[in-house]
């Protein structure tokens, strides 16, 4: 997609994600004749996420590429950002956005730093009951490591809530 956007010289725009249906996936490859497109461990997912955000940043940084990053991954968001700076990708930057399912990995959007921190978008879900249920049990499932982000959210939470007490309190942060 890089070199045929290129080749037509317009900007590719795109937005990653981790995650399959997992109950899904395997038999939509299987009637389609094709391999599954689960990877085999949850590593091979992190790298592969990684990977290519990393190469798309590149090209955001080219001006080649529009990304959006979606990730409740804590190590991936800290690591795309970290190449985003060192890239020289700043806040204003339109071409890299952040974005994850709201409620999920809360404290992604409190990033210590606030000269550091990457326009982000939180999707809310809405759906009849019937199937919001179990797509947020697919998403629970996909992100098994969200649970231990849980402690950095809530190390970020307290941070957030401390700031917000002093400028409320003695106007100063």
């Amino acid at each position: 997609m890089a070199r045929a956007a290129n080749g037509e010289r317009v900007c590719l725009a795109l937005k990653v994600f981790r995650g399959v249906y997992l109950a899904r996936e395997p038999c939509l490859a299987t009637s389609l004749c094709v391999s599954s497109l689960i990877h085999s461990s949850i590593q091979d997912t992190h790298d592969c996420y990684n990977g290519r955000a990393t190469f798309l940043l590149d090209h955001v940084r080219r001006g080649a590429a529009a990304v959006t990053l979606a990730t409740h991954n804590v190590d991936s968001r800290q690591l795309a950002a970290a190449r985003a700076r060192e890239l020289g990708i700043g806040r204003g930057d339109r071409g890299l956005q952040f974005a994850r399912l709201t409620g999920m990995a809360d404290g992604l959007s409190l990033d210590r730093a606030p000269q550091h921190r990457v326009p982000g978008e939180q999707v809310l879900a809405v759906r009849p009951v019937e199937h919001i249920i179990p797509y947020l049990i697919r998403r629970a499932k996909e992100n098994m490591g969200l649970l231990s982000s849980s402690s950095f959210d809530k190390q970020l939470l307290r941070k957030e809530l401390v700031r917000r007490f002093k400028v409320a309190m003695l106007g100063c942060e």
